[in-house]
């Protein structure tokens, strides 16, 4: 990349424009031009980083002004930055030399903002937070964890309303993968077959990255379609969840590829990742991205959002608390177990307005409590039913779940996301 002009470094990357096209640019060009150097500053500053560079290629005086217009770069790399870093850290362009430097040293991988995946795991799933690091500079996304020390918990506690039904401390906490799951820095390059090598895990794990392609919606026919995310869970892109070849053999254009989904491939190889060797337990996970509306609040639907219920000795798992309306809740497993696994129903609240009582028990006094049903299932999923039981919304970010027929009460505690975002406990 020189200094005297800004241009595509993917060869997957190319503009074609009509000659009527070319007029007209060329006209709106000239009226920019007379513009004065403050205003197309300002004007600047409302790109994205692609509308900058094409801008940028339209004539030297544009190209030479944006070059060196550090106002118009933070712009665009700001919102990465302002999601990612920590409260306490001033927003800077380091470790690069200028946010221009920054944009386009992860031009190819702009697409993997700040968020929440989660993966197609058999049985019990699995979540990941994306971010920017500010100290390497690099594009990660960790796998995070609950852990939840039971030998530290106090016992199990009689409830005060009925002395035969037992509620269970519940205090757990997030961890990270000790190395990023996916890391894209601006060394990264695509290997054979567009895939991308990652670190290698520290038990030995060889991963590569890879993109997926979205089914287009009029072609989900029926809601029976092994995809992922399943129908379930709202999304805005969905892809096929299996595949013969194990995903191999078509390479994928970049082009083609969704910004919310892609895939990692994961084998146990007594060589080095370019050369395979003797390949163990090779499987494929595929992986989207949450929809940020989905883990964000609002006063209409105050329980949207991820969290991590208590279950038992499957330990915490994490659960989508999706709000279709205003007056449903929907519990579904982000995080599964061999009974009720990922992707899935918890439990399900088909009228929040509708209150069933009023707590005067002094564990959550005042507290609603609605109907709800709850979901249980034998191993693999067998025998799977849903069953009477009631959640009691302590607070918008705390409520517990009485499984009437187990005399259980489960706590649940809301994550905070972007908290985990900046690289907090999330708690």
């Amino acid at each position: 990349m020189t200094d005297s002009a800004i241009e595509s470094s993917d060869p997957n990357i190319t503009t074609k424009m009509t000659p009527s096209a070319i007029e007209s640019c060329e006209s709106q060009v000239s009226q920019l031009l007379r513009l004065p150097t403050e205003m197309k500053v300002k004007i600047f500053t409302f790109l994205d980083g692609e509308s900058l560079i094409a801008t940028a290629s339209t004539c030297k005086q544009l190209n030479t002004l944006i070059r060196d217009s550090e106002e118009s770069w933070k712009s665009v790399c700001l919102p990465i930055l302002l999601s990612s870093l920590p409260r306490d850290i001033p927003v800077s362009s380091a470790p690069y030399k200028s946010y221009r430097d920054l944009y386009l040293s992860l031009r190819t991988f702009a697409w993997f903002t700040p968020g929440i995946w989660h993966g197609n795991r058999d049985l019990l799933g699995s979540l990941y937070v994306s971010r920017y690091n500010h100290i390497t500079g690099h594009l990660e996304a960790h796998e995070v964890f609950c852990v939840h020390d039971r030998s530290a918990m106090t016992p199990y506690r009689e409830w005060s309303l009925s002395p035969s039904v037992f509620v269970q401390d519940f205090q757990p906490r997030i961890e990270r993968s000790l190395t990023p799951v996916v890391k894209f820095s601006p060394r990264t390059e695509y290997g054979k077959n567009n895939e991308i090598p990652q670190p290698r895990s520290p038990r030995g794990m060889t991963t590569t990255f890879f993109h997926a392609a979205a089914i287009l919606p009029e072609r989900i026919v029926y809601p029976q379609m092994n995809l992922w995310p399943p129908q379930l869970i709202p999304a805005d892109d969905r892809t096929r969840n299996e595949s013969p070849t194990g995903f191999r053999g078509h390479v994928l254009h970049r082009m083609d590829a969704s910004t919310n989904l892609f895939r990692l491939r994961r084998w146990i190889s007594f060589t080095n990742a370019d050369s395979h060797g003797v390949i163990m337990g090779e499987r494929v996970e595929t992986i989207s991205r949450l929809r940020r509306d989905l883990w964000t609040p609002d006063p209409e639907f105050p329980y949207r959002g991820v969290w991590i219920g208590d279950y038992e000795s499957h330990g915490g798992e994490f659960v989508l608390f999706h709000q279709p309306t205003k007056n449903r809740l929907e519990a579904i497993k982000l995080t599964g177990d061999p009974n009720v696994p990922r992707a899935e129903y918890s439990f399900v609240v088909d009228d929040l307005s509708h209150t069933e009582r009023v707590c005067v028990e002094r564990e959550w006094p005042g507290a609603r409590v609605v109907a709800a049903q709850g979901h249980t299932a034998a191993l693999n999923f067998t025998n799977n039913a849903f069953s009477p039981t009631q959640l009691i919304l302590i607070s918008d970010d705390l409520v517990a779940h009485y499984w009437i027929n187990l005399s259980r009460i489960k706590i649940f505690r809301r994550v905070n996301i972007e908290d985990l975002i900046r690289g907090g406990m999330g708690l």
